[in-house]
C-alpha cells in the first residue's frame, strides 16, 4: 500500500499546476479514494498501472481546478492563477521544448512499429513487465523492444543534430 501511496503523490506531483501545489496532499487522498473504492467493487482484482494512475490524478487535479472555478465565479473571487506566478520556464525555453517534442514524434514515427508502441510506453514511464503486458508478449521480448527501439530514437535525433 506504501508503494501505491508513493506513486499517487507521484502522479499528482505531475498533474498538479504550480498554483495548487498547496492542495496536491489533498488531491493525492482523493485519488486514493477513488482507489479504494474501485477495489471494493471488484473484491480486491483491480491492478493500477502508471498510466492508470496518471489519468485518476490528473482527472482529481481537473475536478479541482473546475470546482475552484465555480467557487470564484460564484463569490466573485479573484482569480488564484493570475495571484501565483506560473514557476515554469521562459518562453524561450517552453518553444525549444516543444521543438524537441515534435522531433522526437517525428523521430518516433519513422521506427518499427513493435519498437514505437514499447519506446512510448516507455516514455511514458511504464516498467517492462507493465509493457510486456500490454503487448501480449514475454517480458525479455518487450524489453529488447524498448532498448532497441530507444536506439533508434537517439539515432534518429543525433541524424537532426539533437544529442545530450
Amino acid at each position: 500500500m506504501d508503494f501505491l501511496i508513493r506513486k499517487v503523490a507521484a502522479a499528482v506531483r505531475r498533474s498538479c499546476p504550480p498554483y495548487l501545489a498547496s492542495q496536491a496532499e489533498d488531491i493525492a487522498q482523493e485519488v486514493l479514494v477513488q482507489l479504494l473504492r474501485k477495489l471494493e467493487r471488484t473484491e480486491g482484482k483491480a491492478t493500477f498501472s502508471s498510466i492508470y494512475l496518471l489519468k485518476a490524478a490528473h482527472g482529481v487535479t481537473v475536478d479541482e481546478i473546475r470546482r475552484r472555478s465555480r467557487r470564484r465565479e460564484q463569490t466573485g473571487l479573484e482569480d488564484q492563477m493570475e495571484a501565483h506566478p506560473r514557476a515554469g520556464p521562459d518562453p524561450e525555453q517552453e518553444a525549444m521544448a516543444r521543438s524537441l517534442g515534435r522531433q522526437i514524434r517525428r523521430c518516433l514515427e519513422g521506427i518499427i512499429a513493435s519498437r514505437r508502441v514499447a519506446v512510448t510506453l516507455h516514455l511514458l514511464g511504464c516498467p517492462v513487465p507493465e509493457i510486456a503486458q500490454r503487448l501480449d508478449c514475454p517480458v525479455k521480448s518487450a524489453d529488447n523492444r524498448v532498448y532497441r527501439g530507444m536506439k533508434d530514437l537517439r539515432d534518429c535525433l543525433a541524424a537532426k543534430g539533437l544529442t545530450p
